[in-house]
């Protein structure tokens, strides 16, 4: 039952996007991701995609990742994160950000998922995200990864 509400709530967050005002939008990126996951040492694949800010202060973030190796798996998150600190001239700016984490196989399994990260831009609209996963539940422990974000 839970996990059917979780489910739920994760769709819902997901289908908010087409929801923000046009400063929203302008914030908009999208971008593919990878990096290694748990303690097994799989390698992840993925998109990920930023939207807002929405409520308050606060970015949706929703992602895609596919984990090959010995113990693949495909997750689905839902974050939502918080810039913390910015670096003084640079753009550069921590961040931390929770969400659920929806394995969607072999099994079915939910989690929660903590986040810190590092938000560096480049360019244009484009940014790369370094960010550290840690996970509680029935999901990977850690996940540490680097997403390459070009704005829509």
């Amino acid at each position: 039952m839970l996990q059917k509400r979780m489910i739920l709530l994760v769709l819902i967050m997901m289908a908010s996007v087409t929801g923000f005002s046009s400063r929203a939008q302008a914030d908009s990126a999208l971008g593919p991701r990878f990096g290694l996951s748990g303690g097994n040492d799989d390698f992840f694949l993925g998109i990920q995609g930023e939207f807002g800010p929405i409520l308050g202060a606060a970015t949706l973030v929703p992602s895609l990742d596919f984990t090959l190796g010995d113990h693949s798996s495909t997750a689905l998150n839902a974050d939502l994160r918080f810039y913390l600190i910015p670096l003084p001239e640079t753009g550069i700016r921590f961040y931390g950000a929770a969400g659920p984490t929806l394995m969607l196989s072999p099994d079915t399994e939910l989690g929660l998922s903590l986040i810190l990260g590092l938000h560096i831009p480049m360019k244009s609209t484009r940014r790369y995200n370094i960010e550290y996963r840690w996970g509680i539940g029935d999901i990977p422990d850690h996940k540490i990864g680097v997403t390459v974000m070009f704005g829509l």
